[in-house]
C-alpha cells in the first residue's frame, strides 16, 4: 500500500503527537510505502535520526510557511492559527503530489484533535482521519479547588469543545474523510450522526519496546507510586495529594514521586506543604526519556489520576515497564488499564471528596497486596504492553480502512514487525 501521511507534528525525539507521527510513520514504513508530509521544523531530528537508521519505506516532504510578518520562530509550532494555515497550505501541495504519483490512502494523522481540521479530503483518493481526540470531559467539580485561572481556562476549554457543532468549516473538512477514528468513546459519542455513522473508536498510542524488570518484584514496607507528565489542571494532582494524605491517615505507609514541570508547580508544592507531605512527596523536574524509564523500574506503582487525556502515552510506558497503574475512568488510560494490570478508580455521580476517598483505598488495596500478587501485576502489565505495540496499532487502522472503504478493498494492509 502507497500511504501519504500528513503529521505536522513529527519526531523521533520529542513525545507526544510527535512521536505518535514518528512511530507510526516508522511501524507502517516496515511492509509499505510510506511518504509523510511534516514541517521542517523538525528536519533536523529527522534527517538526522534516518542518517542514523534508515528506513527504506519511508520519505518525508517538508513543507514550509512563511509566517505573515516576520521571521519564523519555533514557538509559532504551537500556534493554533498557525497551524490551520499550514492546514490549508498543505491542500495544494497534495494536489500537485497526486497529480504525479499514485497512492491508496492519503491519511491526515496529527495534529490529532477534532477541533482542528484537515482539508485532504475530496482530492480523488481515499481519505482517512484520526485516531482524533479532543472530546474528553470531566465533571466541572473535580476541578474545585484549583486556582481560579486554571478554573477558567478549563471552563474555556469546554465552551471551546461545543463550539464545534456550530463550527461549519471543520464539520465540513470532516465530513469529507471517508473513515474517522477516534482514540475514546468520549470523541465517538461528541460526534454528530452523519459523522458518527463512519467513525469507530481506535487508539493511536502505542508501545515503543518492553523491558520487564531484571529482578523479580519484591514488596517493601514502604509503597513508592510515581507520576509523570505536566504539572497541569487536568492531570488531576489536586485529588492525587489529599488522596495521599488520606492514605497515610489510613496507617499506609507510603510516598509519591511527581516528575514534570508546569504552571501548578509552586501550586502543588504548597499544597502538599499544606497536608503535611514534605517526606512523602518529592518533586523532580522533567527528565531525559531513559532517565525516565529508570524510575518506572524503581516504582511499585504508577499513579495517574488525569481527568481527561485522550491518549496517555506514560501509562504505556509504565506498562511496558509492567508498573501496574493506579487512574480513572476517565479519558484514555481507562481504555489501556484492565483489572489485572493497575486500578481504575470510578467517578461516576461521585463528588470530588468520593472521588478522592476512591483513589485513597486504591492506593491502600495496592499497599495491601503480597509479593506474588504485584509480581502478577508486573507480569499482566508487561502482557498488555507486548499486545500494544506501534504496529498493531497503526496495522488496525488500515485493516479496518481496507475493509470499509471499497476503494482500497483487495489492499494489504499487515504491518510486519
Amino acid at each position: 500500500m502507497k500511504i501519504l501521511l500528513s503529521a505536522f507534528a513529527f519526531s523521533p525525539l520529542l513525545g507526544s503527537e510527535c512521536g505518535v507521527g514518528w512511530h507510526w510513520a516508522v511501524a507502517m514504513a516496515r511492509s509499505h510505502d510510506v511518504t509523510v508530509l511534516t514541517h521542517p521544523a523538525f528536519r533536523a531530528h529527522v534527517d538526522d535520526e534516518l542518517a542514523r537508521r534508515p528506513v527504506p519505506g519511508l520519505s518525508v516532504v517538508y513543507v514550509d510557511l512563511a509566517p505573515r510578518s516576520g521571521p519564523f520562530h519555533e514557538q509559532m509550532m504551537n500556534s493554533q492559527l498557525y497551524y490551520l494555515r499550514w492546514q490549508w497550505h498543505v491542500r495544494p501541495v497534495v494536489k500537485q503530489m497526486l497529480s504525479t504519483q499514485a497512492f491508496d490512502v492519503v491519511h491526515h494523522l496529527t495534529w490529532g484533535s477534532l477541533r482542528y481540521p484537515s482539508w485532504l479530503g475530496g482530492l480523488g483518493v481515499p481519505f482517512i482521519v484520526g485516531p482524533l481526540g479532543g472530546a474528553e470531559t470531566a465533571p466541572a467539580h473535580l476541578f474545585a479547588g484549583l486556582p481560579w485561572k486554571a478554573r477558567l481556562k478549563e471552563a474555556l476549554r469546554t465552551l471551546v469543545l461545543w463550539s464545534f457543532w456550530l463550527d461549519a468549516p471543520t464539520r465540513l473538512a470532516w465530513s469529507r474523510a471517508d473513515r474517522l477514528y477516534c482514540r475514546t468513546r468520549d470523541t465517538l459519542a461528541f460526534l454528530p450522526a452523519s459523522l458518527r455513522a463512519k467513525a469507530v473508536v481506535a487508539h493511536e498510542v502505542g508501545v515503543m519496546d518492553v523491558v520487564p524488570r531484571s529482578q523479580p518484584v519484591q514488596r517493601q514496607a514502604r509503597t513508592r507510586l510515581l507520576f509523570a507528565g505536566r504539572l497541569i489542571p487536568f492531570k488531576g494532582l489536586h485529588l492525587a495529594l489529599p488522596a495521599l494524605r488520606s492514605a497515610l491517615d489510613q496507617g499506609v505507609d507510603v510516598d509519591l514521586t511527581i516528575v514534570g514541570e508546569g504552571e501548578l508547580d509552586g501550586f502543588l508544592r504548597a499544597r502538599a506543604a499544606a497536608l503535611g507531605l514534605h517526606d512523602r512527596v518529592h518533586f523532580i523536574p522533567k527528565l531525559p526519556q531513559a532517565e525516565l524509564m529508570t524510575l518506572y523500574h524503581q516504582a511499585d506503582a504508577f499513579f495517574f489520576p488525569s481527568l481527561h487525556d485522550s491518549g496517555g502515552t506514560v501509562v504505556m510506558e509504565s506498562l511496558s515497564r509492567g508498573l501496574p497503574v493506579i487512574c480513572l475512568d476517565l479519558g484514555g488510560p481507562a481504555h489501556f488499564v484492565t483489572p489485572g494490570s493497575g486500578m481504575v478508580v470510578s467517578t461516576q455521580q461521585r463528588s470530588q471528596a468520593a472521588v478522592v476517598a476512591g483513589l485513597a483505598q486504591a492506593i491502600a488495596a495496592f499497599h495491601s497486596l503480597s509479593t506474588p500478587a504485584r509480581q502478577a501485576m508486573h507480569d499482566e502489565a508487561v502482557s498488555r504492553a507486548r499486545r500494544m505495540g506501534w504496529a498493531d496499532r497503526a496495522a488496525a487502522v488500515y485493516e479496518d480502512a481496507c475493509a470499509h472503504l471499497p476503494a482500497l478493498v483487495g489492499q494489504p494492509a499487515e504491518a510486519k514487525t
